[in-house]
């Protein structure tokens, strides 16, 4: 499932792209370079700063400002001039496509699918509650080796699949899914869901623990928010 999440966020973000690119074209064509050049101007200076704002409410470390708000108001002056540019050549018709970006966006679709998920299900048998062990660090490794989770302890299917998934993964995308697992388990309402979001959770982090042992205990030791982003300890890129 999460393979299939990161690969629909990518899919969607070369679609997004595209339509920027073209936006971008179409504003230069139909609109005046001056015109161009101050909206770019205010958009960038605008979306700077809110990359700013969230960085430092997130205590990001320098470094990571310095790449996070530049980029971010390139992104914005960008976003805002194919906006232009679809506004001067369909005009009224932008506010669908904008719209139809944001309803087909991983975020909305996650939310609705998270929805329908929690929804009950129509059927008069009873269902009886999901009671999930507590697993150490040795247990879900050991699973994870020798692929029969029975010999150990009992463990869901669902469980068994994470922890069997996380190890085909990059270090960059299992940051992203234990970034993206928060979000859910803050949309998880029955007592079952959020127990399940805790115990892939927790894959995660053994995994992240097995490939490298130091930068998570240095990660532990910086104090880490639950909906931290890692990656700047476990990726290439880190330079802490």
């Amino acid at each position: 499932m999460v393979d299939v999440e990161l690969r629909y966020l990518r899919i969607w973000r070369a679609a997004v792209g595209l339509l920027a690119v073209l936006g971008v074209v179409t504003s230069l064509v139909f609109v005046s370079p001056a015109t161009n050049l101050a909206v770019f101007m205010v958009a960038a200076f605008t979306a700077g700063a809110i990359c700013l704002s969230v960085g430092l409410g997130r205590d990001l470390p320098t470094s990571d400002l310095h790449n996070m708000v530049p980029r971010g108001a390139v992104l914005g002056g960008l976003c805002v001039l194919a906006v232009c540019g679809y506004a001067a050549a369909i005009g009224a018709r932008t506010v669908t496509l904008l719209l139809l970006m944001v309803c087909v966006s991983p975020p909305v679709i996650g939310w609705l699918r998270s929805g329908r998920a929690d929804r009950p299900a129509r059927r008069t048998l009873p269902r009886r509650p999901i009671r999930l062990p507590k697993a150490s660090n040795r247990q879900l490794n050991a699973v994870q080796a020798d692929g029969d989770p029975a010999a150990d302890w009992p463990m869901p299917k669902y469980l068994v699949a994470v922890v069997r998934s996380v190890g085909e993964l990059s270090d960059e995308e299992l940051c992203l899914a234990w970034r993206r697992s928060f979000t859910q388990l803050q949309r998880a309402m029955s007592p079952d869901r959020r127990q399940a979001m805790v115990d892939v959770r927790r894959a995660y982090l053994d995994e992240l623990e097995r490939r490298h042992p130091d930068s998570f205990a240095v990660w532990l030791a910086s104090n880490p928010r639950a909906a931290g982003n890692p990656a700047r300890f476990f990726t290439h890129r880190a330079d802490h």
